[in-house]
């Protein structure tokens, strides 16, 4: 299916992997089945996509539901019955590869960031949902706490609303911590991906300064994780990153060749596609290519936020919560999450 033949190449012929970044069950099979895409992202805004695009797939276990549940029990509820869903498909790819591939990641609620304990209670529950879940957390300081708790506990976890390489150090170190914990405890390991969100923090830019280079921010936040992935080359972290929230296609093949697991919207396939039918992209491995170091300049020049997510020591764990970037992107997911109340 030559709408794939970019990511399929990638995949095939690469050390990186990826999943679709989309709840929507024909999307993710579409991935697999002709991309070569091993797993599934989902997130709050997604799940509610999920539910509206095909009701009907749903309708007997939302009806399950118990009735007088407050709206944000409801809400968990209703993404247990997408991410579920989820989970019995990619169960096959799980069993088949030992459990190395076909995971279903989903997000506690957004608004509990700095709620420790908060967290790590809703990490258990989606847990229960589906051997094959790993369980989204977002990098704030309590974040990377109820990280650790989950990884000594043996759940798997997929760290995001990371930003910053200060963020994506912290949330490995934490894994590291919990990992041991589980080992020391006789508990079996299990997995972490850590998904850093370069479009968010494009996107922050671009909505503090509409009028900024749109294109040159894109390539700003590529060095970005391109510095974090030299900063994981350093240290013998067990977690493996996740390059997220792509805004261009350029961005997915600049990273190609990286020992990772991507996670591409299908817009974002879209654009891969249309570029690589366009002859836009080379299959190569790109991920060890810098990007010119005009656009860095071009971002610091115009936004502090930039150098704080780029330089490893630009953030302190106390700074996580106030950082500009994580606030945004947070908010965008809770409104995604609020969005379940009206079903």
């Amino acid at each position: 299916m030559g709408y794939y033949s970019y990511l399929e190449w990638m995949a095939k012929n690469t050390p990186t992997q990826w999943c679709n970044d989309s709840a929507i069950p024909k999307e993710m099979e579409d991935a697999i089945q002709f991309g070569g895409a091993i797993g599934c992202t989902s997130n709050p805004p997604l799940s509610y996509q999920a539910l509206v695009a095909n009701p009907a797939l749903y309708q007997d276990e939302v009806a399950q539901i118990p009735e007088g549940l407050n709206r944000d029990d409801r809400a968990l509820a209703l993404i247990g019955c997408v991410v579920r869903e989820l989970s019995r498909r990619l169960m096959p790819m799980y069993q088949a590869t030992n459990k190395q591939y076909g995971y279903i990641r989903t997000q506690v609620r957004p608004e509990l960031a700095n709620d420790g304990e908060a967290m790590l209670e809703m990490g258990k529950i989606m847990a229960t949902w589906g051997e094959n879940v790993m369980v989204k957390i977002p990098g704030t300081k309590a974040g990377v706490w109820a990280l650790e708790e989950l990884a000594a506990c043996g759940i798997a976890t997929n760290p995001t609303v990371c930003i910053a390489t200060s963020q994506a150090l912290a949330v490995a170190d934490a894994y590291e911590r919990g990992r041991a914990r589980a080992i020391a405890a006789g508990i079996t390991p299990a997995p972490s991906t850590a998904a850093v969100v370069m479009g968010r923090l494009s996107d922050y830019m671009l909505q503090k300064d509409p009028n900024a280079n749109a294109e040159s921010l894109q390539w700003a936040v590529l060095a970005v994780i391109k510095n974090i992935f030299a900063e994981y080359a350093k240290r013998d972290y067990h977690s493996q990153l996740m390059p997220a929230a792509f805004r261009t296609a350029f961005q997915v093949s600049e990273l190609s060749g990286a020992e990772c697991c991507m996670t591409i919207h299908p817009k974002i396939q879209k654009l891969v596609a249309e570029a690589d039918a366009a002859g836009q992209l080379v299959r190569e491995c790109r991920f060890d290519v810098p990007v010119e170091q005009k656009h860095l300049d071009y971002a610091a020049s115009l936004f502090p936020e930039f150098e704080k997510a780029y330089y490893a020591d630009g953030l302190t764990i106390d700074e996580f919560d106030s950082y500009g970037p994580i606030l945004f992107t947070l908010d965008g997911f809770d409104k995604g999450w609020r969005q379940l109340y009206e079903l």
